[in-house]
């Protein structure tokens, strides 16, 4: 594979990941949303525990943790990861990597032969732009970590993957 060949590979490893992943989001949020709206209202706490103990409620952390594990393991590296990873800790809107699908501008820059950074920059309404470092290992690439900023901020901040 050429220098070109290798840089979009990486990107479309990045927008694959990140495009599941937001899916994953969505998917879950919207279930959570109808799960919530279907809920009949209650007179007393009496009667709303009642109706939750005869009525156990998806646990929506636990679903998205199902959706996000697969995705972890094909994308990103096996390191230790004490907060994210394979726990679905947090979904909402906007999702995690808003505006990925369609960014406005994108760059790949190889490090050397085994690092890579991809940088992507959206049209949001937070001016999101992210910053992928992907490393290979046994000659495969996966996504290592990333950073994140808003409003044209020069600073990178670490984020959870």
């Amino acid at each position: 594979m050429n220098e070109q060949e290798l840089k979009q590979h990486l990107l479309n490893i990045v927008q694959e990941f990140a495009s599941k992943r937001n899916e994953a989001e969505n998917y879950v949020r919207e279930h959570d949303k109808l799960q919530d709206a279907s809920r009949p209202t209650f007179k007393t706490d009496e009667e709303k525990w009642k109706w939750f103990k005869e009525n156990p409620q998806t646990n929506w952390f636990d679903e998205f943790s199902k959706l996000l594990s697969p995705l972890i393991d094909i994308y990103c590296t096996d390191k230790r990861r004490v907060y994210g990873g394979k726990n679905g800790y947090s979904f909402g809107f906007p999702v995690q990597y808003n505006g990925i699908e369609n960014p406005v501008e994108t760059s790949v820059e190889i490090k050397n032969k085994n690092r890579a950074e991809v940088y992507i920059k959206t049209d949001t309404n937070f001016k999101d732009e992210y910053l992928f470092v992907l490393l290979r290992k046994k000659d495969e690439w996966k996504i290592d970590n990333y950073k994140g900023r808003r409003y044209g901020n020069t600073k990178w901040d670490n984020k959870i993957l």
